[in-house]
């Protein structure tokens, strides 16, 4: 079940806190790397991924509001309850710069589907997308990973890395093993915007 709003509602205020400087690459790919240590079935797509999004924001994902907007209302119509323990929220920098909304948890508490569309929209023009932060974000993770094989290991690391250079950085999907055991669902916020999205569920006011 989703945190209690009145939780999330705490921490929207912290997300929506002014911001100084961009985390470090070091300091991005700690973070993601001890959110991912909690994941059994996470692998170095999902970090790939976790730190795209972190560094670039969710543009893109909206190549025009028409695109943005179908495509929510497709996924929006097969959204099940929330999964067990899946939060409404999740943070992708230390600094709460960049979130993840998932889906589920907030329909399951009232949110509305076009206030979350216009946040998204409005998150892709505004976030400045880092693409140098990302690929120094990525490989600050490279380092610091312990094992050589496995899915979250430094050979996986380094085909991925390898392949994702030579195609120039692209967006990825999430891993299989991750993509069957979570069935992601969720959208790209700035912090500021998921705070105005927390603040306006029934829920909370």
């Amino acid at each position: 079940m989703f945190a209690p709003l009145a939780l999330v509602a705490a921490l929207a205020g912290v997300l929506a806190a002014p911001l100084s400087a961009d985390p470090s690459p070091e300091e991005l790919a700690s973070f993601a790397h001890a959110a991912l240590a909690r994941e059994a079935e996470a692998g170095v797509e999902d970090a790939y991924k976790w730190l795209f999004h972190a560094t670039r924001g969710g543009e893109h994902a909206a190549p025009s509001e028409r695109a943005a907007r179908a495509y929510l209302e497709r996924e929006w119509e097969t959204l099940g309850p929330p999964r067990a323990g899946e939060p409404l929220l999740v943070p992708l920098r230390p600094d709460g710069a960049i979130v993840r909304v998932n889906l589920r948890p907030f329909r399951a508490a009232g949110g509305d589907r076009e206030a979350l569309l216009a946040a998204f929209l409005e998150s892709a023009r505004r976030f400045v997308p880092g693409p140098e932060l990302f690929v120094a974000a990525w490989r600050s993770f490279g380092a610091v990973l312990a094992g050589e094989d496995g899915p979250m290991g430094r050979a996986a690391f380094g085909r991925l890395d390898r392949e994702s250079d030579a195609a120039g950085w692209p967006v990825i999907h999430h891993g299989r093993s991750y993509a069957a055991a979570h069935v992601p669902a969720y959208r790209v916020l700035t912090g500021e915007a998921a705070a105005g999205l927390v603040r306006g569920l029934p829920e909370a006011r």
